[in-house]
C-alpha cells in the first residue's frame, strides 16, 4: 500500500455518504410509499439500520488486517482460488451497478434536462468523465467526496425549503398506522430499501488508508445515518406534495417536484434544471467509486500493480450492458434481481463470512 495515499476519518465520513447517494435518492420515497403507504418511512429508517451490522463487520475485518485492502488480504483467509472466485463476483457486480446506475442517470437527465440528446451520448460522456478520477488513487476520491458533499448537503435544504409553501402536510397522515398484519410487507421492503444503501463496500478498500482505525467505526455509521436522514427527508417531502396514491405512481418523486418549484420575483425560471446540474456531480461520486473499486479488483485478481490501467477496458463493456434493457421498467427489474441475489453476496454475506473465519484462525494460532 502506498503511504502517501492516506486518507482522514472526515473524508473516510464523505466518501461513504457521496458513494451511497446517487440514483438510489430518486426511487426510494416512491419505493417505500408502494410497500408500506404513508409509514413508508419505516422500510427506509430499517433498512438504513440494516447496512449498521455489516458496516462494523467490515470495519472490524480490514482491522485485522491494517494496510491491507479486502480484495487482497482474503486470499490469506480463504485461498488465492477461492477468493478470485469472489473477487470476480464482485466484478459482475460492480460492473452491472456501474452500467444500470448510468443508465438511469442518462434516462434521467434525458427526460428533465437535455430532451434531443441521444441516451448513448449521455452515457459514454459520463462514463469517460467518472473514468478520470477512477483512475486517480483513493486519495483523489476522498478529496471529491469532500468538495461533493456540501453539495448533497445544499441540495437537499433547497429542495426542503422551496417546496415548503406549495406542500400539505396533512398528506403525511396517518402515521403509525401498520401492525402485525404488515410484518411480510415491512421484511420485503426493508430487503428492497436496505440496498438503496450500498455502496458503503467503498470501505473495504478506504479502510486500509486511514491511519485511525479505532475511530473509523463512528465515523462510517455516522455516514450512512446521515444518508437515512436524507432519505427519511425525501419521502416526507415528497410524500406531503403529492399525497400517498400519487407518490405511488411516480417513478422519479423528487425529480418530478423539482418541476413544480418556483422562486417568485427571481430571475431562474427553471429551479429543476439548476438542481439537476448538481445532481450530475452526485452521481458523479457514485459512479467514481465504483469504477474505481472494480478496477483495484481487477488488478487483484491479474496481480498487477496499477490499477488504473483497467479502467479504460471496462468502459465498453459497461456501455454495451446499459443499453441491454429496452426501457426503465427492464432496468428497475433487474436492478432488482443483482441486488436480491449478487448483492446480499457483495455486501453483506461475504464480509461477514470472511470475518467469522478470520477470527477463528487469529484464535487457533494464539491457541498455538
Amino acid at each position: 500500500m502506498n503511504r502517501k495515499n492516506n486518507i482522514s476519518l472526515n473524508q473516510l465520513e464523505s466518501l461513504i455518504i457521496t458513494s451511497v447517494i446517487g440514483v438510489g435518492i430518486l426511487t426510494v420515497p416512491s419505493v417505500a410509499a408502494n410497500i408500506l403507504g404513508n409509514d413508508g418511512w419505516l422500510v427506509i429508517l430499517l433498512g438504513g439500520l440494516l447496512a449498521i451490522p455489516f458496516i462494523y463487520i467490515m470495519n472490524r475485518l480490514n482491522r485485522l488486517y491494517p494496510g491491507r485492502i479486502y480484495y487482497d488480504f482474503g486470499k490469506d483467509i480463504i485461498g488465492p482460488y477461492l477468493f478470485n472466485v469472489i473477487n470476480f463476483i464482485y466484478a459482475c457486480f460492480f460492473l452491472i451497478i456501474v452500467a444500470f446506475t448510468v443508465r438511469v442517470f442518462a434516462e434521467a437527465i434525458k427526460i428533465f434536462l437535455l430532451n434531443d440528446t441521444p441516451t448513448e451520448v449521455i452515457i459514454i460522456t459520463m462514463l469517460f468523465t467518472s473514468s478520470y478520477i477512477a483512475r486517480n488513487s483513493i486519495e483523489s476520491l476522498a478529496r471529491m467526496a469532500v468538495l461533493i458533499l456540501p453539495i448533497i448537503i445544499i441540495i437537499t435544504l433547497l429542495f426542503t425549503i422551496l417546496a415548503i409553501p406549495a406542500i400539505d402536510f396533512t398528506n403525511i397522515l396517518p402515521l403509525f398506522k401498520f401492525n402485525f398484519g404488515d410484518l411480510k410487507n415491512i421484511f420485503r421492503g426493508v430487503g428492497i430499501v436496505f440496498f438503496s444503501y450500498s455502496g458503503y463496500e467503498i470501505m473495504l478498500i478506504a479502510m486500509a488508508y486511514v491511519g485511525e482505525g479505532k475511530k473509523s467505526v463512528r465515523y462510517s455509521i455516522r455516514a450512512i445515518s446521515y444518508v437515512i436522514i436524507i432519505y427519511l427527508v425525501m419521502f416526507f417531502v415528497t410524500l406531503a406534495e403529492f399525497g400517498v396514491y400519487e407518490l405511488k405512481r411516480e417513478i422519479w418523486p423528487s425529480l418530478s417536484m423539482m418541476r413544480e418549484i418556483e422562486l417568485p420575483g427571481f430571475f431562474i425560471e427553471n429551479v429543476d434544471g439548476l438542481i439537476l446540474s448538481a445532481w450530475v456531480l452526485v452521481v458523479f461520486a457514485t459512479i467514481g467509486p465504483y469504477l474505481y473499486s472494480l478496477s483495484v479488483i481487477l488488478s487483484k485478481m491479474f496481480n498487477t500493480q496499477k490499477h488504473n490501467i483497467f479502467v479504460l477496458p471496462a468502459i465498453p463493456i459497461i456501455f454495451v450492458l446499459s443499453l441491454i434493457p429496452q426501457n426503465l421498467i427492464e432496468v428497475y427489474t433487474y436492478m432488482e434481481v443483482i441486488s436480491k441475489y449478487m448483492g446480499i453476496l457483495v455486501v453483506a454475506i461475504f464480509p461477514t463470512i470472511l470475518y467469522i473465519i478470520a477470527l477463528i484462525k487469529r484464535r487457533r494460532e494464539k491457541c498455538t
